[in-house]
């Protein structure tokens, strides 16, 4: 199926939307069934010995070959051990123009939503002094009002495991080389999410919801996040070259890490996060071996202590499971439990940094890394995944294998969950909810009774190994469905079951006709614009005269203009995503009432236009084609009109 250039824009900024957060959500495309396993998913294997020697051999083998291989310019991994730091070490390149390697004790990497472990520190320890109840209305605390949703208020803990209920907005979150954010308060205050589930219900990870928690630690400890921050998390662990500030302190700056698309792109410049507490830490990998030790430790770096024994192993211990069988989030870390060891952790990404943060606990091992670019084809983002996936296997193998279930119940099962699924995190009452319908997320049942999806980088196919619980071929990735009345509900995969899961798509989107009506809407659209002037032109060829005048002649040409203004707003809302997909768009409302308005104009005055050339060719006699052709109009008029009530298209609200 093609589609026409602003519509393919439009797809395109969707998916770059989702590409720069590590949360894609696009379709498969043609992924080949793979045989049916005979053998275990994943066998057992022999565990090496976590030594720095045998470290330091097996990432001077990965890590070189993967940047090449991703065209990134650089990365940091730090591991500790036991208490003590075993390894850390800078690869590649920090600025590739005046050639500075990466240095672990010097280099400032950014690490995105790895910084909300801090946020979460700071509340417990706030919780530890009884200046916070993790389960009362945090409206309690604020100085502005979070509206309850069917009368329910959110709490701290729903906050910390991101099950507020908000859906998802992205306006101003991230602008480059800017002045210094407004006040944390006036970003939260001006643009409240909506709350589309109900409190602890659904999980649905919200930068917005972390920001309220990190004013509330400002508004109980009557200082700004950042001393907060500063004094009894920096200053105890002996954290010298770590900050939140924005722009960065000129102290810092000669040590900040660019960057960059690819190898030889660099990016648009320093990112200043709109709600910093969220993911604006700039931090080198030394100083993240004296966060991690701390929380191995149970609160204790040294001499010095940011949480109570008790309070450190209620905040890793205490875990909201949304999926019986899946990873679940403790309080802010969530769960990455690998082949039968408990592992805690937080990922990050800006645009151009990807970073992740590992606690392996009963094993009091941990291992951080950040990679200063997204790479070629996404490739410096998945760095991080191969790290761990390779550690775990290495360090830490799974003792047992995995055994697929048997082939008639995995068929039947594969069948059932199959079909076209939205994610429970997402814009719903915003222009942003368009990317649901561009962007479904597709399960297909494979012939070999297998089944294949796509919610991170790459296609993954799993077979099933216990009811409704599925594992990942050559991998560790598990996938489980919630079932009521034999339909799956929900479902969800080990590493995102914490962030947020999958609905079915209902409707026409359910089916999958959506996006082909409404491409058949346009092209229908785009034939009605040009044929006014396509037609005066074979008249003009062929010796025929003009169209009589009367009403019919006034409702086509209308018609034809109400097409290209139909167009004219599709190409100006493709344009405007261009520019909010980058996640740097910043004072946009002025083009954002404009495309609006086109919309209205577009959308709504178009349709009545379309009605009215229908009317007109239904009472001229002997015009079934011209009847015809109006009505396929008025179809495609309506299809478009349809679109864009549903996905909000036709609001003057400026928050998204």
């Amino acid at each position: 199926m093609k589609t026409t250039p602003a519509l393919a824009l439009l797809a395109t900024a969707f998916a770059l939307a989702f590409a720069s957060t590590g949360l894609s959500a696009a379709p498969p495309d043609d992924v080949p069934a793979t045989s049916a396993p005979t053998t275990p998913v994943i066998p057992a294997t022999t565990a090496h010995e976590l030594t720095a020697q045998d470290a330091q051999a097996w990432l001077d083998g990965l890590m070189p070959t993967a940047l090449h291989t991703a065209q990134a310019p650089g990365a940091v991994v730090t591991i500790v051990k036991d208490g003590q730091v075993l390894l850390e070490k800078g690869y590649g390149l920090a600025d590739e123009k005046h050639r500075i390697p990466v240095d672990p004790a010097r280099t400032l990497f950014r690490v995105g939503s790895t910084s909300k472990l801090f946020t979460w520190t700071a509340v417990m320890q706030l919780v530890e002094e009884g200046k916070l109840d993790l389960d009362v209305d945090i409206n309690r605390y604020l100085d502005f009002k979070i509206p309850p949703r069917d009368g329910q208020p959110i709490t701290l803990r729903q906050i910390m495991t991101h099950r507020a209920g908000f859906e998802e907005r992205i306006k101003d979150l991230i602008w480059f080389d800017a002045p210094e954010p407004p006040p944390l308060v006036d970003v939260l205050s001006g643009n409240i999410p909506s709350r589309i589930y109900e409190a602890g219900t659904t999980s649905a990870y919200s930068n917005y919801a972390t920001g309220v928690a990190a004013h509330i630690v400002e508004r109980v400890s009557g200082q700004s996040y950042d001393d907060y921050i500063e004094q009894h998390v920096f200053a105890p662990l002996a954290m010298k070259h770590a900050t939140f500030r924005q722009p960065l302190p000129a102290a810092f700056k000669p040590d900040m890490a660019v960057g960059y698309k690819q190898s030889g792109e660099p990016g648009e410049g320093f990112e200043i996060v709109n709600i910093p507490p969220a993911g604006s830490l700039s931090i080198t990998g030394d100083d993240m071996t004296h966060f991690m030790l701390a929380h191995l430790a149970d609160g204790q770096y040294g001499d010095m202590r940011i949480l109570k024994p008790e309070t450190a192993r209620m905040m890793h211990d205490t875990i909201t499971r949304p999926f019986p069988d899946l990873n679940g989030i403790a309080l802010g870390f969530y769960q990455q439990n690998v082949n039968g060891h408990r592992v805690i952790a937080h990922g990050g990404d800006l645009n151009y940094f990807h970073s992740d943060l590992w606690l392996f606990l009963d094993d009091h091992v941990g291992m951080f890394i950040s990679v200063n670019a997204i790479g070629k084809d996404g490739l410096g983002e998945g760095i991080r995944d191969d790290v761990f996936r390779e550690f775990s296997d290495r360090y830490f193998p799974r003792p047992d294998p995995v055994v697929p279930l048997d082939a008639a119940t995995a068929k039947a099962h594969a069948q059932m969950i199959a079909g076209r699924y939205e994610t429970t995190r997402r814009g719903d009452t915003t222009f942003l909810s368009l990317i649901t319908m561009l962007t479904p997320t597709i399960v297909t049942a494979n012939p070999d009774n297998t089944i294949t999806t796509k919610v991170l980088l790459e296609p993954e196919t799993f077979a099933e190994i216990k009811p409704f619980l599925w594992h990942q071929i050559g991998g560790h990735d598990l996938l489980q469905a919630k079932v009521v009345d034999g339909k799956v509900v929900l479902w969800s995969n080990d590493v995102l079951a914490f962030a947020f899961a999958f609905q079915p798509m209902t409707g026409l989107a359910g089916m999958g006709l959506e996006v082909p009506l409404l491409c058949a809407a346009v092209l229908i659209l785009l034939a009605s614009a040009l044929s006014w002037p396509i037609g005066a032109g074979a008249r003009k060829w062929y010796g025929v005269g003009p169209l009589a005048a009367g009403p019919s002649r006034s409702a086509k040409r209308w018609t034809m203009i109400a097409a290209i203004a139909a167009l004219v707003a599709m190409i100006a809302w493709a344009a405007l995503f261009d520019v909010v997909a980058t996640f740097a768009a910043s004072h946009v409302d002025g083009w954002l009432h404009l495309v609006q308005a086109l919309s209205f104009v577009g959308f709504v005055g178009a349709w009545f236009v379309s009605a009215w050339n229908l009317v007109q060719a239904v009472r001229l006699p002997g015009r079934r084609g011209s009847t015809t052709w109006a009505a396929l109009q008025l179809a495609a008029f309506t299809m478009v009109a349809w679109v864009a009530f549903t996905y909000h298209l036709l609001s003057f609200s400026a928050g998204y």
